[in-house]
């Protein structure tokens, strides 16, 4: 699992992780009228779009990814990250799971 330490206050974010030699981009938003936090994910030619952060699930296992994104609260509210800062301020922390951690939900690989 790998914890992902630059995620800022800012609505609108972008950041990026290399996982086997490839660059996933990943897309945060913040969308205030709604109090939530999105993602879009991109590898290679695949993409996927819209996902709301939600507390202890996997968001992206049906997109056949090696990887997926976990949110933890370390306030134990078991409140979804409902703020801007909420990452920049420690409440919530976004991992991401790799291939090794896929593997072991799944009980067999996937190839990028």
């Amino acid at each position: 699992m790998i914890k992902l330490r630059n995620i800022g206050s800012e609505a609108h974010q972008r950041h990026t992780v290399l996982i086997d030699g490839q660059e996933a981009v990943l897309t945060l938003r913040f969308l205030p009228f709604v109090q939530e936090w999105f993602f879009d994910v991109e590898l290679a030619d695949k993409k996927v779009t819209g996902i709301s952060l939600s507390l202890n699930t996997l968001h992206i296992q049906s997109a056949n990814f090696p990887f997926d994104f976990i949110v933890v609260d370390t306030s134990t509210t078991g409140l979804d990250p409902y703020k801007v800062d909420d990452f920049s301020s420690g409440r919530c922390e976004l991992y991401m799971l790799d291939r090794s951690d896929m593997i072991e939900f799944r009980g067999q690989d996937v190839p990028l």
